[in-house]
């Protein structure tokens, strides 16, 4: 049989093999303005096509190549011939690759991201809208199957046709920087006309000082440890909790404990400046832990002795920088002790009448009741309420700053202290008692670098006035209009964002952020 025959036969024996396989249609997944650059997406794929074209070539069939590999492998047929030509100009492939890696796991950012790209940023606004006027403001549950009812309020009709479901709804919130979690107390402060008054009046002084420069700024407050103090989250094995006798009897534990024991309590007190921890002190108080906090130890007296060394320190150091001494402290009432305090009008007739006659005001015998609390309110509390750590700053020419109540953001020391409990962590252990935790953490203080409490200066000394604490005034408004009001004011060209929380968290290393994230405000 001469050659050419036997190309036929081979020509005519596949030709048969294609009709009679005779697969169902494969459409070409590309659309036309993209099939020019289509790639085929696996490299061994792409290389079996051109092997096998190769080996067909050689018995003069390459011109079949397409449909068949097309059949066998499920590929539509222009795929193939895309793949063929993009290789004419390629060297000759000797081996096979490697398969390619499988695709990474989608990570749950990713997820959240792809999932507010589906809807528009009308729908974006009025869902953030609806969670702060219908949930927030009344003060109601949230859940997400109230959510997903009330979609008609906040689905924008361009996003009509979406799909809603709880899932959806749960990582558009994330998406949107919402967060299940615990909730906090202490929010409604900001739509309270008093302490939004005092928040201003405490940022406009701090401007005041700061404007005009050279100030030494110290902040001081108070916080307690005890021995078996662990974070809240940490690695366990989930194994041992199902069987922890088993795991006991071979050896091991029956996993991480958050607490192991509730062991003697220490009050700390101490500074915090920009130079680093000033005047710390820590004393044992004798008495185990029975979860409550300090203020059962701490007390008046024991403050005003701590605070009139802190007066002598502080003024020492500023005469040696040549700055003014300034001392940011919060409302604690042993912070707070008036000297001979002016009655109120809940107090019994007697003490009135005993304290306006030590003043020397006119209080003839028989007066009643009523008429001696009107005296006392054309008095003014401010001029004869005399704070005794207050008479003292003045008495050391020390410039006393008191932080708005509930507002613990503008006290620096409260992200020291934070960075404390999280280094103590690490450096307790359970055989330690109280004198030894008292070394340690009195080591770590005296050696915590300095740079960080700069920090933590600079962003107490920014928090809120970006958003207008200074005059900040909302009570005059409802939650809607408050909303409004602060959609009206945003400008879109402004690159520097409002400062939050969060945003210090660039400023320092991984092991500081943790600890950052758990001061509670």
């Amino acid at each position: 049989m001469e050659e050419g025959d036997q190309y036929s036969i081979r020509r005519y024996h596949l030709s048969m093999f294609l009709k009679y396989c005779n697969p169902p249609y494969i459409p070409d997944p590309d659309p036309p303005s993209t099939r020019k650059n289509h790639i085929v997406h696996c490299e061994k794929t792409r290389a079996f096509i051109l092997r096998a074209h190769a080996f067909m070539a050689e018995n003069g069939v390459e011109d079949l190549s397409p449909s068949l590999l097309s059949k066998l492998l499920s590929i539509h047929p222009q795929t193939v011939s895309r793949t063929i030509d993009a290789a004419k100009d390629s060297p000759p492939i000797t081996r096979f690759p490697p398969c390619a890696p499988p695709p990474l796991k989608q990570t749950k950012k990713a997820k959240e991201q792809r999932i507010v790209g589906r809807f528009s940023p009308e729908t974006i606004e009025k869902l953030r809208r609806y969670m702060h006027v219908s949930f927030f403001a009344q003060y109601k549950r949230v859940t997400l199957k109230l959510i997903k009812d009330g979609r008609e309020e906040w689905l924008a009709e361009s996003d009509k046709e979406q799909t809603v479901n709880t899932s959806t709804i749960r990582l558009l919130l994330h998406g949107m920087n919402f967060a299940f979690i615990k909730l906090q107390c202490r929010t409604s402060i900001y739509m309270n006309e008093y302490y939004c008054s005092l928040q201003a009046n405490f940022l406009r002084s701090m401007l005041e000082i700061r404007t005009e420069g050279k100030c030494l700024i110290w902040s001081v407050d108070e916080t307690w440890v005890h021995k078996g103090m662990r974070p809240n989250i940490g690695w366990t094995d989930k194994e041992a909790q199902k069987a922890p006798l088993t795991f006991i009897k071979n050896g091991l534990t029956a996993g991480n404990s958050a607490q192991w024991e509730r062991g003697e309590r220490l009050v700390i007190v101490a500074c915090l400046s920009e130079h680093g921890f000033r005047c710390p002190l820590i004393w044992r108080t004798g008495k185990v832990d029975d979860g409550g906090d300090y203020h059962k130890e701490m007390n008046s007296e024991e403050f005003e002795k701590y605070i009139q060394n802190v007066f002598k320190e502080l003024v020492k150091e500023a005469e040696e920088r040549e700055l003014r001494p300034v001392l940011l402290m919060d409302n604690a009432s042993y912070h707070s002790r008036v000297l001979d305090k002016m009655p109120t009008t809940n107090d019994r007739k007697a003490v009135i009448s005993d304290w306006l006659v030590r003043k020397g005001i006119d209080c003839p015998a028989g007066l009643k009741k009523k008429e001696l609390v009107d005296k006392l309110k054309k008095l003014s509390r401010k001029e004869h309420n005399i704070y005794i750590v207050d008479k003292m700053a003045e008495d050391y020419g020390v410039t006393l700053v008191r932080t708005p109540p509930y507002m613990a953001e503008f006290a620096p020391i409260e992200l020291g202290w934070s960075a404390m409990k999280r280094a103590q962590y690490d450096l307790i252990n359970r055989t330690d008692d109280g004198r030894v935790i008292r070394e340690k953490l009195l080591e770590w203080m005296e050696n915590y670098p300095a740079e960080k409490c700069k920090s933590y200066m600079e962003h107490s000394r920014k928090k809120r006035i970006a958003e207008g604490g200074l005059t900040f005034s909302p009570p005059s408004l409802t939650t809607e209009e408050v909303l409004a009001a602060a959609a009206e004011v945003v400008d879109d060209e402004d690159e520097e964002a409002v400062e939050d929380l969060d945003d210090i968290f660039d400023m320092f290393d991984e092991e500081e952020e943790e600890s950052i994230r758990s001061v509670e405000f």
